[in-house]
């Protein structure tokens, strides 16, 4: 791992995967029965949550609690901002459709870069 806290990428993806679903910090905060100053404090890095709620806070936001712990490379992290940003007006269905969308399109690129 980089020079980053594990505190603070953790909270950084918390924070990409929550506005890549399309939630606010109040929406996620209530599935996690948490104050959402608490949930700002865990996206800036400057507490962390605690390891029993990583499995909830990954059901929550569709990954494993692994994912959680992935340091993104910058660019990646900015193309996740703005792919968030585009799907931000759309229903939650239509959300979950893109999703998809970009699931099955980046399996299939991945499985093409074996050749």
């Amino acid at each position: 791992m980089s020079r980053k806290s594990m505190a603070l990428v953790v909270g950084e993806n918390i924070a990409l995967r929550r506005r890549s679903l399309g939630m606010t910090q109040e929406q996620l905060a209530e599935h996690l029965n948490i104050g959402q100053n608490a949930l700002s404090r865990m996206e800036k890095g400057a507490i962390s949550p605690k390891t029993a709620r990583l499995r909830d806070f990954a059901a929550i936001l569709q990954c494993s609690p692994a994912d959680l712990f992935r340091e993104a490379e910058p660019d990646t992290v900015e193309l996740a901002a703005t792919l968030a940003e585009l799907i931000r007006p759309l229903t939650p269905h239509a959300r979950q459709t893109i999703l998809r969308i970009v699931r099955e399109s980046a399996a299939l690129a991945d499985s093409g870069r074996g050749r």
